[in-house]
């Protein structure tokens, strides 16, 4: 029957969140949560990255914070 899923066919997506949510939890970034990494690695993974990090202020993300918490990263140790 048209429109009938078959019986144990994979019915999900998945949807990759916005770069823009994981890149302002980088300059919101406290230098102690161990999350950093994952939401780095969810911001490159996110097909809007590179339109997010063209214009940054235009989604209410500061620039400075996030360039001068990429440093930070750096340097943190990777669980």
């Amino acid at each position: 029957m048209p429109g009938l899923i078959p019986h144990g066919a994979a019915t999900t997506t998945v949807e990759s969140a916005s770069a823009a949510i994981s890149l302002t939890e980088v300059a919101n970034w406290d230098g102690k949560s161990q999350e950093i990494h994952k939401a780095l690695t969810d911001a490159f993974d996110a097909k809007d990255y590179l339109e997010c990090i063209k214009n940054l202020q235009a989604r209410q993300i500061e620039p400075r914070l996030y360039i001068n918490n990429l440093d930070k990263v750096s340097s943190h140790p990777t669980p």
